[in-house]
């Protein structure tokens, strides 16, 4: 219980430091940044490997034409599909949830159009399907062990060319991903799901009570709407199990 309990924090501190250190560093990241947690996964990682690889590469690559919170409420995907590819769940209410997305992300895309809000389509998109295929890895990922430890040592060299917030970012990410494999260790699988709806969360709520950070209503109100999206397709996907 205590291990577990270890766990979580260390997975609540590191979504925190980590999106300190994306938004300090105003999205202007290596792409190296976000692939050492991928390669830290590598060899023994196998396809999902790669495609987290893929996945995060072309998020970080879409990094620098948006504004950050647009990129880190993006990650409420993330739970709104674990919801869609449920056991639990129907096609009725994955049609809800996707719309929902879908009609949040379109209203985004169309103040980015018009000029009314910062970034640009073309990354908002890249950023959709960078997270769709984030979600997939995920999905497809088995616990690794004895991970290689060698593309830790490629936050040396961001870390001594003055890319501080990039090298954290990459140690955040890392443990993370680390932190949840521990999970799946020692049998407590179902965790891993709850925290995919939690982080992303956690993560978007650091910026909006930091006040350094700058959140522009159009994201703040899409993000509010799919998090109670999300929080309503999880309390349908529990009924079942009260009602047993």
């Amino acid at each position: 219980m205590l291990y577990k309990t270890m766990l979580i924090a260390i997975t609540l501190l590191l979504t925190v430091l980590g999106v300190n250190a994306l938004a300090h560093s105003q999205g202007e990241l290596p792409i190296l940044a976000l692939a050492i947690p991928a390669l830290w996964l590598l060899p023994q990682g196998g396809v999902a490997a790669w495609l987290l690889l893929i996945g995060l590469g072309l998020f970080g690559y879409a990094l620098p034409e948006q504004p950050v919170a647009l990129s880190v409420s993006l990650f409420m995907m993330l739970p709104i599909l674990i919801i869609c590819a449920s056991p639990k769940g129907c096609w009725q209410l994955g049609s809800l949830m996707i719309s929902i997305v879908l009609a949040m992300n379109a209203g985004l895309m169309a103040l980015q159009g018009e000029g009314k809000l910062p970034g640009s389509i073309t990354a908002t998109l890249l950023q959709i399907i960078a997270i769709a295929i984030i979600w997939f890895a995920a999905r497809s990922w088995r616990p690794v062990e004895g991970n290689t430890w060698w593309p830790i040592i490629l936050v040396i060299p961001l870390w001594v060319g003055g890319m501080e917030h990039a090298a954290l970012l990459a140690l955040c990410v890392t443990g993370i991903i680390a932190a949840l494999q521990s999970l799946s260790k020692v049998h407590l699988e179902e965790w891993i799901p709850k925290l995919a709806c939690v982080l992303p969360a956690v993560g978007f709520a650091t910026l909006v009570i930091m006040p350094q950070f700058d959140v522009a209503n159009p994201i703040l109100v899409s993000w509010l709407l799919v998090l109670g999206g999300g929080l309503l397709g999880e309390s349908l996907l529990e009924d079942p199990e009260e009602e047993e």
